[in-house]
């Protein structure tokens, strides 16, 4: 195997880590975690939400929205599936399946579950702390349950 698909190989693998950190970041409260997988500032686009605008944050403010919106839920599952990744030097894409299920505060007998699903289009740069997510797209293509 020649060195540049080593090298490709390798950094497959480093955004795969990335992209299951932002899920782990998320689902175990570890906001240290999470803030390594982002740019500062972060390109976010959830407009197949309901969101009105794709929107540029500083990371800080970044982390307080996902912190916000999470708070209703004790618990949250984030699973990552399908992930396709083209690396084109210091860029990269990535394609990846979410189901995300969701656990409300006030539900001890689970019964108001949300589910959502869909997939993110990320961009994310070789930085020098690693790869990161610049641009974060997440496209919604159903639910289940309320939010």
């Amino acid at each position: 195997m020649d060195t540049s698909k080593i090298e490709e190989l390798n950094d497959q693998a480093l955004i795969s880590d990335v992209i299951y950190r932002y899920s782990t970041g998320v689902d175990s409260k570890d906001w240290e975690l999470f803030r390594t997988c982002f740019t500062d500032p972060l390109h976010v686009d959830f407009t197949s939400t309901g969101v009105p605008a794709p929107r540029t944050f500083p990371l800080d403010t970044w982390l307080r929205v996902v912190q916000k919106t999470l708070s209703p839920y004790r618990v949250t599952q984030h699973v990552n599936a399908n992930v396709t990744i083209k690396v084109n030097g210091d860029e990269a894409s990535a394609v990846v399946y979410l189901k995300a299920r969701h656990f409300p505060l006030d539900d001890p007998e689970n019964k108001k579950i949300w589910d959502v699903g869909g997939y993110y289009t990320d961009r994310l740069i070789r930085t020098p702390q690693g790869w990161k997510i610049a641009n974060l797209k997440f496209t919604q293509t159903w639910t289940e349950g309320a939010a």
